[in-house]
């Protein structure tokens, strides 16, 4: 899935634009005309929609990166380093989580 391309949009909706300039100056079909206008006002409410939702979602990427970075740093961290002190990592279900860890800390 690709982003919507904001030049091809605008040439789009500027194309049907000038259509509709053509087709009142002429006095053309009408419904040629009503359709063009129909067309022009879906374009444009979809493509405010698609940048609300761009938004939303720079937001929503930014408060996960956060949230990762302090469960990674602030939790985990501490919390494998207090289990170190204890000597606990020995034990083989610990090595799932080390490896877990290892994991997120490479990505």
């Amino acid at each position: 899935m690709q982003g919507i391309n904001k030049a091809k949009h605008a040439h789009l909706t500027d194309a049907l634009h000038n259509l509709q300039q053509i087709v009142k100056q002429r006095s053309l079909d009408e419904e040629c005309l009503q359709q063009a206008t129909t067309y022009g006002t879906a374009l444009a409410n979809s493509y405010s929609t698609y940048e609300k939702l761009l938004t939303e979602l720079a937001q929503q990427i930014e408060a996960y990166e956060a949230l990762f970075t302090e469960v990674k740093v602030q939790f985990l961290g501490k919390k494998l380093k207090e289990l170190k002190k204890q000597a606990v990592l020995q034990q083989p279900s610990l090595s799932v989580l080390m490896e877990s860890v290892r994991l997120a800390y490479s990505g």
